[in-house]
């Protein structure tokens, strides 16, 4: 995630690159390995499980304990709060109507999480999310924003979770609406109201379903019995009853949740361009293509506005191809196959360090990441990313611009201290 409040002004314009280069045409064209496959199954396989070795925010749900004890659960709890881990005040932060978070209101968020009641050890339960829904740092549906007039970062909110997401649930809110949960790339409370509860054999069909759809648009509504409509975001798995489609249909399993327990629901799915059967080809050119796709929307932080941040821009696009890389950018840092650091180096020599990036490397900067598109016809180096915000400077004085989008840019913009992305960025990594 990349955030950067205060006062500014709104500015999309100014650093993003439009016309025939914010195209995957464009890339796709100049790439002439672009359908050669960068990685296997096989070897996609083995790379996610060498990141879930290596990353703790990555979980093997199949393979986790179906025994906790008492002790690692309030670690895990604590552990999810990040940095309002021991802090005893809210700070300055602000709810929806712009009214302080009382320290009253902290008290009981804290205590919501119940580290009281949690046993010497416990079986772990199994639930599916029925409906996007957040994970947050603490059990409380009250926003903390730390700016009262820019409320588009709330920084309880941990990330957000697709339909069909397998969970491993752990504890009870106090007040009985949350539940602390261990997904696939991240843990936290989530609102029971949105998990369906069921047994571990129904549970295994969700973490490694026979036959699936990978959602490859990067939104997707299914429309579920003419009631409701659910929405999924790149990268969503999506349970088949067959891999055969009927009519120009495939017969979807979308959960329900029915008094907290799973039901399922089978919904017809048009077979089209905004799913594959199984995960996409690892191919730069799909990696070119799916991040396109996502080509101004706007930047939701931690997945709200029911957008992508940074992070959750390139995880996407690289879960659709099946690569499980970590939810935040410092996590996917650490996470990368390959990594060139570019510490110490001056500008001329990480130009030639990205020179040598294949497309669809990441370029690392802290709190940043940005997804790499290749050099255009004049030599510049350009990238696809979520955007948050930018800096100009006249004179000795700085103006901080919003952008707030999904955008294609070079790799000169600033930062609050005047250094250009290109001499800011910390490594570069890749996955192949």
């Amino acid at each position: 995630m990349l955030v950067l409040l205060g006062g500014g002004s709104t500015s999309y314009a100014s650093i993003a690159i439009h016309g025939d280069r914010a195209t995957a045409g464009y890339w796709t064209e100049r790439n002439l390995d672009g359908e050669k496959l960068c990685l296997t199954r096989e070897e996609i396989i083995a790379l996610n499980q060498t990141m879930r070795e290596k990353i703790t925010s990555l979980t093997d749900l199949m393979n986790y304990a179906q025994t906790v004890d008492g002790a690692t659960l309030k670690e895990l709890i604590l552990g999810a709060q990040q940095d309002f881990r021991g802090e005893s005040e809210p700070g300055e932060h602000y709810d929806k109507g712009g009214s302080p978070i009382r320290q009253y209101d902290y008290y009981v968020a804290q205590g919501n999480c119940n580290l009281e009641a949690v046993p010497a050890s416990f079986d772990v339960r199994y639930g599916v999310v029925t409906m996007r829904t957040n994970m947050r740092l603490l059990p409380t549906s009250k926003y903390y924003f730390d700016d009262k007039s820019f409320q588009h970062y709330d920084d309880l909110q941990g990330t957000a979770l697709d339909p069909c997401e397998p969970l491993l649930v752990l504890h009870t809110s106090k007040d009985g609406a949350f539940a602390f949960a261990i997904g696939r790339y991240y843990k936290g409370w989530v609102s029971l109201g949105a998990i369906g509860f069921t047994d571990r054999a129904v549970w295994e069909k969700y973490v490694s379903p026979e036959n699936f759809l990978v959602v490859t648009d990067h939104k997707k509504k299914v429309h579920v019995g003419g009631a409701w409509n659910v929405l999924f975001q790149m990268g969503s798995i999506i349970p088949l009853k067959s891999s055969v489609p009927q009519g120009g249909f495939y017969q979807a399993i979308i959960p329900v949740e029915i008094n907290g327990h799973l039901s399922e629901a089978v919904v017809p799915v048009k077979v089209d361009s905004t799913v594959n059967l199984g995960y996409l080809p690892c191919t730069p050119n799909n990696f070119v293509r799916q991040s396109l796709k996502f080509l101004g929307d706007v930047y939701g932080w931690g997945g709200m506005e029911e957008s992508v941040d940074c992070s959750s821009f390139v995880q996407d696009i690289y879960r659709s191809m099946g690569i499980l890389i970590p939810r935040d950018a410092d996590q996917q840092e650490l996470a990368m196959n390959h990594s060139v650091s570019l510490a110490g180096l001056d500008t001329a020599a990480r130009y030639q360090k990205a020179a040598e990036a294949p497309v669809g490397a990441l370029f690392f900067k802290p709190g940043h990441v940005m997804f790499y598109l290749g050099k255009d016809a004049k030599g510049n180096f350009l990238v696809i990313h979520s955007a948050s915000s930018y800096f100009t400077f006249a004179g000795n004085k700085s103006k901080k611009h919003y952008i707030r989008r999904v955008l294609v840019s070079d790799l000169n913009f600033q930062n609050g201290k005047a250094v250009r992305t290109i001499d800011g960025m910390t490594s570069i990594g890749s996955c192949f």
